[in-house]
């Protein structure tokens, strides 16, 4: 598929990180294969949207919009806010753990919110899970519960694409092997792993489904191996917790003036993507 203007200035956007967090357009251009005029024109779009700010000549860095964004998403996104409501209460059922709100994007997931419940003498749990973090789909039981529940036919596609990857995470070598597994994780309603990304600590997660039984995150609770409380009873309050999360945004997507298209947000900044369709 031919990569539209909008395409390209994402992939501008998603150059800088924190081990690049600025760049320049000798950089633009050389990675993403575009001439000088074009990697100018993208730059002077971008500044004047606030997307991008010139922190001297040469030299362009993520800009005031990104903020302003983030306030829109913490204050509107549905699961942000649902995650706002309920997960604190949540949290405090389980002493010593952390409840984690993912969601799905594209082939990965993305960290959308965490609460350390009320401790008691020990020291709270230390997680590398910030807000906005991606991760892997194939790894962690919060990605894995939410590639349990996709359609066959994405699982079918992602398997035929990344096959090598799900193979190394221990997955299946074949696609009856991973179809069966991600058929035992959707049957069981929760998935649980031991020690997938920091040693001693279990994870237990189940689904989050919109109004047409779409996954489109999952409820993770964290906590040391040698907690007090079963497996069982642990995944039962975790799978409890992410069915009420799911009434709860569809209820509060199923409301007057509410939008059911996901993609409805974008409105709120026609603006800004109509000025990037005009001048690129």
């Amino acid at each position: 598929m031919e990569k539209t203007s909008i395409d390209r200035a994402f992939e501008i956007l998603d150059l800088l990180d924190e081990g690049s967090p600025t760049v320049s357009p000798d950089e633009i251009s050389a990675k993403l294969d575009l001439t000088r005029s074009t990697t100018y024109r993208y730059l002077r779009v971008l500044c004047n949207a606030g997307l991008l700010v010139q922190l001297s000549r040469g030299s362009y860095s993520l800009g005031p919009r990104i903020v302003e964004l983030e306030r829109k998403i913490q204050i509107s996104d549905p699961m942000t806010s649902v995650g706002n409501r309920i997960m604190p209460e949540t949290a405090r059922r389980v002493p010593n753990s952390v409840l984690i709100l993912c969601g799905l994007w594209g082939d990965r997931v993305l960290c959308l919110r965490q609460e350390n419940s009320n401790l008691s003498d020990k020291m709270p749990l230390r997680l590398m899970r910030a807000r906005g973090l991606p991760f892997s789909l194939f790894k962690g039981a919060a990605s894995l519960v939410i590639l349990a529940n996709l359609p066959p036919a994405r699982l079918k596609s992602l398997f035929l694409r990344s096959g090598s990857e799900i193979s190394e995470a221990g997955l299946g070598k074949s696609w009856t092997e991973f179809r069966r597994r991600m058929q035992a994780i959707k049957k069981a309603g929760f998935c649980i792993t031991v020690g997938t990304f920091e040693s001693g600590l279990a994870a237990i997660s189940a689904p989050i489904f919109n109004g047409e039984g779409a996954v489109i995150g999952s409820l993770t609770r964290i906590l040391t191996r040698s907690h007090s409380e079963s497996d069982d009873e642990l995944a039962r309050d975790v799978r409890d917790a992410a069915a009420h999360f799911s009434r709860e945004l569809q209820a509060r997507m199923s409301g007057p003036g509410n939008i059911h298209d996901p993609l409805g947000s974008v409105s709120h900044d026609g603006e800004l993507l109509g000025s990037l369709v005009e001048h690129l």
